[in-house]
């Protein structure tokens, strides 16, 4: 064989190796793509069992049962179905014109107190505010719809928790769009497509149009692989009314739109995570103890003060918010290592005698 017929023999074992890497490679996203369709099943037969079965023992499972028969759970699943094939839904009419009001005003001084900070820089941008629910009790009613917390539960399952928290936002007035991206980048072992890991609800106090910035969404990139980049023809303008909520898969491309108006544009934000994964912010040191105490208790759960169905998140072999409230009893850090069962058990024996 001649240096020719080498060159061209080559040419021809690369070009079945890579063909043979395009049918792995298929094959693999379709496994994929099965288990995802798989666990939707699973999490929506959950949902109609405790639309109609008896409520369970289990307190995480009990409280799953008490939220989802506050709700339409046809709408539900028709909105949860229409995430996993799109990645994205809109859901008109989450809050009341007296709910929009009352946020607008709720983080009004937030948002004059951040522009202090962004007014520094001169370069048009979106002001993000961060862990609002550290700064204002006045979103707890938002954040504890049951209507958004059942559709949150729809799509990663029962034991979610608050991953980013909430997050105020508002395009400066001549703010470029914002670069394509995906919200769980952070989880890189999990190839894709991949079941919803983090979920986002953008809950919007003015109406989002093409001029102020409404956010941008490529559909179905959630089930693309992560080579594949969109086309602009792929990218879609979300357009709502105030007191609509655009909620997205993490794993879906999207960003926020260029404001070309006068006006800015207020969006309050609630990050997701399944409640196995390690959240982007912590929860736990952001918001005062005093203020978690004193919070709805559908809120206490969704920032991580409870055991998961599997028995994650203890403390100390018991709940996390009744030992939160015996530490606040005891008066605070310090008291930990007189709040275990073998200590309370050494105190019940001593006070017997």
């Amino acid at each position: 064989m001649n240096q020719t017929d080498k060159i061209e023999r080559v040419g021809e074992l690369e070009a079945q190796l890579a063909a043979l890497r395009s049918q792995v490679t298929a094959s693999e996203h379709a496994l994929h793509a099965r288990m995802r369709d798989e666990e939707l099943e699973f999490r929506l037969s959950a949902m109609r069992t405790a639309s109609s079965g008896e409520k369970p023992v289990q307190s995480v499972q009990a409280a799953y049962w008490d939220l989802i028969r506050q709700v339409d759970v046809e709408e539900t699943e028709k909105l949860v179905r229409q995430l996993h094939e799109r990645g994205y839904v809109i859901v008109e009419g989450l809050l009341t014109p007296n709910e929009i009001e009352h946020a607008r005003e709720a983080l009004a001084p937030i948002y004059k107190g951040t522009a202090k900070l962004f007014g520094s820089v001169p370069n048009k941008q979106t002001m993000h505010v961060q862990n609002v629910l550290a700064k204002t009790e006045r979103i707890d009613a938002i954040a504890t719809l049951p209507r958004l917390r059942a559709l949150i539960a729809g799509i990663l399952g029962i034991d979610f928790i608050l991953n980013a928290g909430a997050v105020a936002m508002s395009p400066d007035p001549g703010c470029e769009p914002q670069g394509l991206h995906r919200d769980d980048g952070f989880y890189t072992l999990f190839p894709r497509p991949r079941v919803p890991l983090v979920v986002t609800a953008a809950i919007a106090l003015d109406d989002f149009t093409p001029e102020n910035g409404g956010t941008q969404v490529v559909p179905g990139s959630n089930c693309w692989p992560e080579s594949r980049q969109p086309d602009p023809a792929d990218v879609m303008l979300c357009e709502m009314p105030a007191g609509s909520a655009l909620i997205w898969d993490g794993a879906v491309l999207h960003g926020g739109g260029g404001n070309s108006t006068e006006r800015s544009r207020r969006t309050l934000t609630l990050n997701y995570a399944r409640g196995w994964l390690r959240t982007q912010f912590n929860q736990y040191l952001s918001i005062p103890r005093e203020r978690v105490l004193a919070m709805p208790a559908e809120l206490q759960t969704d920032l991580g003060y409870h055991r998961s169905a599997m028995g994650l998140g203890g403390c100390d072999l018991q709940d996390p918010l009744a030992y939160l409230e015996r530490l606040q009893e005891a008066g605070g850090d310090g008291a930990q290592s007189g709040l275990g069962y073998e200590s309370r058990e050494h105190t019940q024996e001593a006070g017997s005698r």
